[in-house]
């Protein structure tokens, strides 16, 4: 990938800027956990001026220099497998349908199954809207969302009056993060089990794949404590698996979110 220039960044950067968040004090540098901030066409470490991190194609790459070729590659790998498979990429229309409407190519049940736990999720963060107090139309904060694929759930929390973070290793044009571009959520590419999130800073935090794509208890360990230290006092965690194993998974991660000290709700 070639870098894009600063006039590109600053496009990027106008966009969010507009909407009022600092969308940067809500992310943190990945190798040390400093603050951020914009540099000459990039994005600066505040506590060592080494760590510096590029947009490309209105993309975030908040990754360290040696995780990048990996993440890439992981990228590149799913894309080329969704062509494989016949994966339809969305246009505009189809993108903001997403996932009522489900794409041409995909495995029979994975729309319907997306759509219903997305009506699932909704319900629930009424119900914290409500016992919150909060106006129905309005701000709602900050999000974040872990393991963001095309971005449509960030799309829609950012709709729905969040300020939301996309966060995945998946950056690819067609099935990764580089899909409807001209969505207001902020794009990132980065390690989703070890998110740069900013302690504190989140409203609500949702991993949208499991937690992290998680590959064992390890990765689900680190990737839970990274998601709980970003949370606001009386934040929300948000697990969202539209494809769950078994029922003694579900409890087990019940049993974790407990565990970490959160209140599990049951709607």
């Amino acid at each position: 990938m070639s870098l894009d220039s600063s006039s590109s960044f600053d496009a990027a950067g106008d966009a969010f800027h507009r909407r009022g968040p600092q969308y940067l004090r809500m992310l943190s540098c990945p190798l040390d956990g400093a603050p951020l901030t914009r540099g000459n066409g990039d994005v600066v470490c505040l506590e060592d001026d080494g760590h510096r991190y590029p947009f490309e194609h209105g993309i975030l790459r908040l990754i360290g220099a040696d995780q990048r070729a990996a993440l890439d590659a992981q990228s590149e790998a799913h894309e080329a497998q969704a062509s494989r498979s016949g994966w339809r990429t969305p246009d505009e229309e189809a993108f903001k349908r997403l996932p009522q409407t489900g794409l041409g190519g995909f495995p029979e049940l994975y729309w319907p199954q997306y759509a219903a736990a997305t009506a699932m999720m909704w319900r629930f963060l009424e119900a914290i809207r409500v016992e919150n107090g909060a106006l129905p139309v309005g701000p709602m904060g900050e999000a974040a969302v872990i393991g963001a694929g095309m971005g449509w759930l960030a799309y829609a929390l950012d709709v729905a009056g969040y300020a939301t973070v996309a966060i995945d290793a998946l950056a690819g044009p067609q099935h990764g993060l580089g899909v409807f571009p001209i969505a207001r959520f902020f794009r990132v590419q980065a390690d989703p089990v070890h998110p740069p999130l900013a302690r504190e800073v989140f409203d609500l935090v949702l991993f949208q794949e499991g937690l992290a794509r998680s590959r064992d208890e390890a990765d689900e360990e680190a990737a839970l404590a990274r998601g709980v230290a970003a949370l606001k006092p009386r934040g929300v965690l948000v697990v969202m698996d539209a494809f769950p194993e078994s029922l003694a998974r579900i409890e087990a991660l019940q049993a974790r979110l407990e565990a970490a000290g959160l209140r599990v709700m049951d709607l």
